[in-house]
This record gives structure tokens, C-alpha cells and sequence, in this order.
């Protein structure tokens, strides 16, 4: 099985539409995973069978997905979702920023082979433009953490901070690159000079020797986060609060495995307790199967 992430900015007049297409070309190939569509573009992370690979990537070529904005990376489990979904809504990445595609199409980008050249001149900032959650499990090296707990919490980081950021190159990025790419054209209209890592830290582990990451990259499905070589790492997921525990963090008196961690705790109530067991119960049957 591969994994294909992808996403494109572009006008998008009838979702409807597209949805139909793509459920009438893709949901009977065993396709895994969820497509979100808008009027501004299109955004997804699927599982497909090998034998699909190449037809699905045509397809989405065809719909108007840029070529450089298709990641393939390999998983051997059945199971990384629950099911193949297409939802429309109002943004394929919710941000609250009030973006044109016009505003979107005049990004700034540093290709993921000169990243590492790039972050490093002195008057560079990196700055990661995701959760903190995210942010705790792997990261560049010396980049500053907005402290967020959701992308829409960025745009009063700007505001807040863009007397400071405005006194140099501020180098930005994201898991696959397309947060960075509202991101970076809100701070432009800021007046700060910023630079984006195309295709975001997937890319760059793809194509580059990671000299300056480090951790994990977190993803949002069931592999929870990749290492280096983009494969499956330690990390896991506590059930009982959806955030990502470092293998040292499972060591807490606190954590037990598909309920709990040194976080949440003390929250649980016993409805809770009861619908995780039954969740359990359902996956163990899932993945049998």
C-alpha cells in the first residue's frame, strides 16, 4: 500500500461536482483515507493499493493538483483510517485568514534542497507555524515555537508579534506545506519578509540528508508520526486526550495504554472510560479482519 498526501490551491466552481467525479473514479479501488474540497483548492491524504498508484495520480493531476504537491511514502498495515470520506468545506485548511488565491498563488518558496543553506544565514529566523503539540514531538533545529494549540490561533501570534519578525527573513514551514502557504502570505501582508519550505518537513526528509531536523514529524492518522526515512516512528497516541506521547512519556505512572496520560488523567470519567474500551474493542475487530 502507499500513502499519497496532496494538496493544491486553485478555483474550485462546482465542489460538487468534483466530489461526484472523484466518488465515481476512486471509491471503488479500496481506497483508504479522507479528500476535502472548497472553492479554493483541494486537500487530502489517502491509502491506495500499489496497482492504483499511477492511475490515481493521473486522475488528481488531471482534477488540477500540482505535481510537486503529491507525496507518496510506503505502509505495509491494512489499517491507517477508518474509511474513505470527501467532505466539502469552506477552507481545505482551516485558518480564518481571508486569503485570496491570488494572495496564496504570491507566496515565497526555498526548495527543500537549499533549506538547510537557507536557515542558516544570519539574519534568517525559522519560525514553525504549527501546534504545539506538534511542535514538542520533532522540529528544526532553533526554530521558534508560536506556542498554538490550532492554525487559527497563528494570525494573533502575527499581530502580536510582527514588529519583531519584520526585522528579518522569517523561513516558516509545516508537516506537508500547506499551512505554510496561508501563513506565509498573511505575514507578506504584515510586511514581513518570509520564505516557505515547499512541500514542508515531508519533502524535506524525502529529499535531503536532515541535518537539521530533529524528532519526529507528527501526521494525523493512525502512523501518528514519521522518522527520518519517513517511516512509522515511536510515538504513540494517547486515546483518552488525541495528543502524541514521546516514548519517555508512556514511563509516567499515569499512562495506560489506550486510556490515559500524565495529561489527562485526572479528566477521565468513567462515559469516557466506557466509550474508549468500546473503541477498542471495535479496532481489535477492524484490524482482524
Amino acid at each position: 500500500m502507499r500513502v499519497l498526501g496532496f494538496y493544491s490551491f486553485f478555483e474550485i466552481t462546482h465542489p460538487i461536482k468534483i466530489k461526484e467525479s472523484i466518488n465515481h473514479h476512486l471509491s471503488k479501488l479500496g481506497i483508504e483515507g479522507s479528500i476535502l474540497l472548497s472553492s479554493e483548492g483541494i486537500n487530502g491524504t489517502i491509502l491506495v493499493p500499489d496497482e492504483y498508484e499511477n492511475f490515481i495520480q493521473e486522475y488528481l493531476l488531471g482534477l488540477g493538483v500540482d505535481k510537486k504537491n503529491i507525496k507518496v511514502s510506503n505502509f505495509d498495515k491494512k489499517k491507517i483510517f477508518s474509511k474513505f470520506s470527501i467532505k466539502i468545506k469552506k477552507e481545505i485548511v482551516t485558518s480564518g485568514f481571508d486569503l485570496t488565491i491570488n494572495d496564496i498563488h504570491n507566496g515565497q518558496f526555498i526548495e527543500p534542497d537549499q533549506w538547510d543553506n537557507f536557515i542558516k544565514k544570519e539574519n534568517v529566523t525559522v519560525l514553525d507555524t504549527r501546534n504545539e503539540y506538534e511542535y514538542r514531538i520533532g522540529h528544526f533545529q532553533n526554530a521558534v515555537d508560536p506556542n498554538i494549540s490550532t492554525f487559527k490561533e497563528f494570525k494573533k501570534y502575527i499581530q502580536k508579534n510582527k514588529d519583531i519578525l519584520k526585522k528579518k527573513k522569517i523561513a516558516i514551514y509545516c508537516t506537508g506545506g500547506i499551512r505554510c502557504e496561508k501563513a506565509g502570505p498573511l505575514m507578506q501582508k504584515y510586511g514581513i519578509d518570509t520564505y516557505q519550505l515547499k512541500g514542508g518537513i515531508l519533502k524535506y526528509l524525502e529529499v535531503s540528508s536532515a541535518k537539521s531536523w530533529d524528532g519526529e514529524c507528527f501526521v494525523f492518522d493512525k502512523r501518528v508520526a514519521l522518522n527520518k526515512r519517513l517511516k512509522p516512528g515511536s510515538t504513540l497516541l494517547c486515546h483518552g486526550c488525541n495528543m502524541p506521547l514521546k516514548l519517555e512519556e508512556t514511563k509516567s505512572p499515569h499512562y495506560r495504554e489506550g486510556f490515559s496520560c500524565q495529561r489527562c488523567y485526572l479528566e477521565l470519567n468513567q462515559k469516557r472510560i466506557r466509550s474508549l474500551k468500546d473503541k477498542r474493542k471495535h479496532w481489535k475487530r477492524v484490524m482482524a479482519d
